[in-house]
């Protein structure tokens, strides 16, 4: 019985390695996710109001009001794929700067995983499940 494939894409990430292209499912999932978070607002074409805000909380001290807007920003991000379920987000502070870990199900799987986002004032942005 054949693996049914649910979502199909496109990226040039890692093709130099693997060779390959073409992505799916979940990979694709988190390489869109990735694409969202590394997108500052007004960088995208056409699209100015487009992009993650995480980026100007980079230099900010990390209070508890910091600590909720880095969330709630994650949530909306995450609000923007319909392929993902939120259920639930941390934020953690790393050295110049925060990671944050978001427990996701993918759909239509109902498999959970956590995506993370490393984000570095070196404008680094690391990504892992």
């Amino acid at each position: 019985m054949a693996l049914q494939r649910y979502f199909v894409g496109f990226s040039t990430q890692n093709s130099a390695e693997t060779g390959n292209r073409t992505i799916y499912d979940i990979d694709l999932i988190n390489t869109d996710l990735m694409t969202s978070f590394q997108t500052r607002v007004g960088e995208r074409v056409s699209r100015p109001d487009w992009g993650c805000k995480l980026w100007d909380y980079l230099m900010e001290p990390m209070t508890p009001v910091m600590r909720e807007n880095i969330i709630s920003e994650a949530v909306r991000i995450c609000g923007l794929d319909t392929r993902t379920e939120l259920v639930n987000v941390q934020v953690l502070e790393v050295d110049q700067g925060f990671r944050i870990a978001i427990d996701l199900w993918y759909l239509p799987w109902r498999v959970k995983g956590t995506f993370t986002a490393t984000f570095q004032r070196e404008e680094q942005v690391y990504f892992g499940m």
